[in-house]
């Protein structure tokens, strides 16, 4: 199977994004994106008439046009989903929204799971905090009681030193972003972005930030190829994941 994760930026790069989505929806099983307002959904809806949306609309936002925010999954019609449901991480304010979806997806005889993340964005340097902390813990103790292989991938706003991400690891899963030696999750988008509202704020140093994304997943998990393409879709990179569930 194939699935993606993208923080898809609220569709600021809307034609290259829909080309990408388009050529990839013709191979990929399973879509997790973030920044998703609701009329962006609807617009995902049509664009993918050949997969199953589950929707989770958050709050309004008082960043990024003052746009109400929301995750979603889009999983190819045939692939059996047992379960979906959404949680949060962490409080949610109109300053810093996000969320955690969670599917439960069939797969010879049996299901896996997987966990689509939009992390606290605040501070934005992305360090360990305690309630970045806790996010870590919350996510992984509700897997800890779900049987059966699990991915956990995308927006963690995190850098990769920190507890909040090794945490993961201790907990058993494989960091495929260290694993790989993948370079960096953002492109200048983002980083054009961070030096404009530093200077805003008329601060003079501006350092980039080259991670915030991350893909987990349980040792039975069979990673037959993974990859981080440098396209300018949005902010963020998109994370591709082809697997197999180990026998």
């Amino acid at each position: 199977m194939k699935i993606i994760f993208l923080n898809i930026w609220h569709a600021h790069v809307w034609d290259k994004l829909q080309e990408y989505i388009l050529s990839e929806a013709k191979i990929a099983d399973i879509l997790c994106f973030t920044e998703v307002g609701p009329e962006l959904q609807t617009k995902l809806v049509r664009l993918l008439p050949d997969f199953q949306p589950f929707y989770d609309e958050l709050i309004k936002t008082d960043y990024l046009d003052e746009g109400i925010d929301g995750q979603t999954i889009f999983i190819k019609r045939g692939v059996r989903v047992i379960n979906h449901t959404n949680m949060l991480a962490y409080k949610i304010t109109r300053k810093d929204a996000g969320g955690f979806q969670v599917a439960e997806v069939g797969s010879n005889g049996g299901s896996f799971f997987i966990g689509s993340v939009h992390g606290k964005a605040k501070p934005g340097h992305k360090l360990d905090t305690p309630a970045r902390i806790k996010q870590s813990k919350i996510i992984i103790d509700y897997f800890k009681h779900k049987n059966g292989p699990k991915i956990i991938g995308g927006d963690f706003n995190l850098m990769p030193n920190t507890k909040s991400v090794k945490m993961f690891e201790m907990a058993g899963y494989r960091n495929l972003i260290e694993e790989y030696k993948i370079g960096s999750t953002r492109n200048h988008f983002s980083w054009e972005q961070a030096e404009r509202q530093f200077k805003e704020r008329g601060e003079q140093f501006f350092e980039r930030q080259y991670f915030a994304d991350y893909l987990f997943i349980s040792p039975d998990i069979k990673v037959k190829n993974f990859e981080v393409p440098n396209i300018e879709i949005s902010d963020h990179l998109p994370l591709v994941l082809e697997f197999d569930i180990k026998s």
